[in-house]
């Protein structure tokens, strides 16, 4: 009884903890990560990491404290905290947005870190401890790999891969370098007067609190020209381009993100986005040396094959210019989403397959060597509420399309070297990679002897 009554303080204690966390309005939620200016190709700052959360209030003794590989423990104060607001159909939201420039932290390190919305020393309690890998914007002789996908919620149906990518985000620590979420998420973020947008973050914080989350909008943010989107967010270059347009490298990758979606509801920024594009492009195809790779990723398609879609129809001639672009740079890989199929094409040159070298064994086409003009993936299909997968559900597509899916599922993309980049689909449920290439560029003797394939 005495024992009981020794510990009965230490229980009211525990529980009133538990209520002010539940109730703190201070409370860190919708936590994630993402790559900073340090990874431009031409970095401005020393800002390596960002890190995002949101509180009910304004906050300001907010704070992270960060422990470094070798042991060390700073406190890091916000950079800057926004209030963001907006009324919807559904009613009022609002939302206090921390931002933390994490600089000078050392590469291909693992720091820890946990979030604090106050700094009284009663009601402190943090959210975390949370660990990440800085990745390198330098290749330093480890493969590089990202996880690519689009058009996800927090629905039943998008819940197949959003556990997934929390589970491979422990088991494959330090080996992805981000997480590339292509456009359309939570559907839609301003959903129940923004509450969707938040509920759809506080989900996938079990990965975005540990891994770089990079994005880029789809049709589905671009509510009041992208601004919550925007507010959400910072992608690099935020500060000039918010998050429509950047590009970033990571290992031998050299990766670019347009929002095409921009153009078309702003058809007058559609030039600027392109002089940006050629300027990127450009220099990235003459820095190859050191990211031979160039991966380009926009929410709309230029190509895909499903069946009366107007988007399959006419992108590639809305796009035009900015296909010219990509052909004229001779880059390696353009990701789509928007289309919920999984649909892998060979090389593509203005709406006909390009050349390429291929052994003629190779029936599925799974190397695909010297490709004349970029090979284009449709990933669209990693769930979302009332799309069912159907692994029945297939088209035939064109004579370019080599594989077509309805399963839900995300991408892989890695390389070791400057040879061979390899792509593979995972199904979100079972695991199994159902579609894998490689694209391999190379004049060794024994891709040399190969015939090119001509249209």
């Amino acid at each position: 009884m005495k024992n009981s009554l020794l510990l009965l303080p230490f229980f009211i204690l525990t529980i009133t903890l538990q209520q002010a966390s539940a109730q703190d309005p201070c409370k860190p939620e919708q936590i994630h990560l993402a790559l900073s200016d340090a990874f431009l190709p031409k970095p401005t700052t020393n800002n390596i990491i960002k890190v995002i959360f949101h509180t009910q209030e304004e906050c300001k003794s907010a704070y992270i404290s960060l422990k470094s590989p070798q042991g060390s423990t700073n406190k890091i104060k916000a950079t800057s905290v926004k209030l963001f607001t907006d009324t919807y159909t559904d009613g009022n939201y609002s939302t206090y947005i921390h931002v933390f420039d994490l600089k000078s932290l050392d590469f291909s390190s693992t720091y820890e870190y946990s979030c604090y919305g106050t700094d009284d020393a009663f009601l402190a309690i943090p959210e975390g401890p949370f660990k990440f890998y800085v990745p390198s914007p330098n290749f330093d002789g480890n493969e590089t790999k990202v996880v690519m996908f689009a058009d996800m919620d927090h629905s039943p149906e998008g819940m197949y891969t959003v556990n997934k990518l929390s589970n491979i985000s422990q088991s494959d620590f330090g080996k992805i370098s981000a997480f590339i979420h292509n456009g359309d998420m939570s559907y839609n973020l301003i959903n129940a007067a923004g509450k969707n947008g938040d509920d759809y973050m506080n989900t996938i914080q079990k990965f975005t609190a540990t891994m770089p989350y990079m994005v880029t909008a789809g049709n589905h943010e671009n509510t009041r020209n992208f601004s919550n989107f925007n507010a959400r967010f910072q992608m690099p270059n935020y500060k000039e381009t918010k998050n429509h347009y950047y590009s970033y490298n990571i290992g031998n990758m050299h990766f670019v993100s347009f929002n095409l979606d921009l153009t078309l509801k702003n058809p007058n920024l559609t030039q600027n986005m392109l002089k940006w594009l050629e300027n990127d492009l450009e220099n990235a195809s003459l820095n190859r040396n050191k990211q031979p790779w160039i991966i380009a990723y926009t929410h709309r398609p230029f190509y895909c094959s499903y069946p009366n879609d107007s988007d399959c129809a006419n992108n590639s001639k809305i796009f035009a210019e900015f296909e010219d672009l990509l052909i004229k740079y001779d880059v390696d890989l353009v990701i789509g989403g928007h289309v919920h199929f999984y649909e892998r094409m060979l090389p593509i040159k203005k709406g006909a397959m390009g050349s390429f070298q291929h052994d003629v064994n190779d029936k599925s086409f799974t190397k695909i060597v010297n490709p004349k003009s970029p090979i284009y993936v449709l990933q669209g299909m990693a769930g979302h509420r009332g799309d069912k997968a159907d692994p029945k559900e297939a088209y035939k597509g064109q004579n370019y399309t080599i594989w077509v899916s309805k399963a839900y599922s995300y991408l892989t993309i890695s390389s070791k070297n400057s040879t061979h980049l390899l792509v593979e689909n995972t199904k979100s449920r079972s695991g199994d990679i159902n579609d894998y290439f490689s694209i391999i560029r190379s004049s060794a003797l024994e891709y040399a002897q190969l015939p090119y394939y001509q249209v």
